[in-house]
């Protein structure tokens, strides 16, 4: 799933929420989800607490999450600094 967002911040988390939400009924692939970060700058706390619980769902669903295209530096940083490049299946 590509993410539509330039910024994944509180103001955007209800929107982001039913984006996820609505990808995960529709997804194709039964073993993975892909959430696709190329055109996403920056995340905040909410942002990652959001991905923490999409991790959970994936992990009882028995779906491999991936995060891909990462480009924006801030991002980076920030999963590195939560130590949660292995845990979100960050894909470099």
């Amino acid at each position: 799933m590509t993410l539509g967002f330039d910024e994944l911040n509180i103001y955007e988390i209800s929107n982001f929420k039913q984006e996820i939400l609505n990808a995960l009924e529709e997804n194709e692939s039964k073993d993975k989800f892909e959430l696709d970060f190329e055109f996403v700058e920056s995340i905040d706390l909410s942002s990652i607490q959001l991905l923490l619980s999409l991790k959970k769902y994936c992990d009882e669903k028995k779906l491999k999450l991936q995060l891909i295209n990462i480009n924006a530096k801030s991002i980076r940083q920030k999963l590195k600094l939560f130590n949660l490049n292995e845990t979100l299946g960050v894909v470099k």
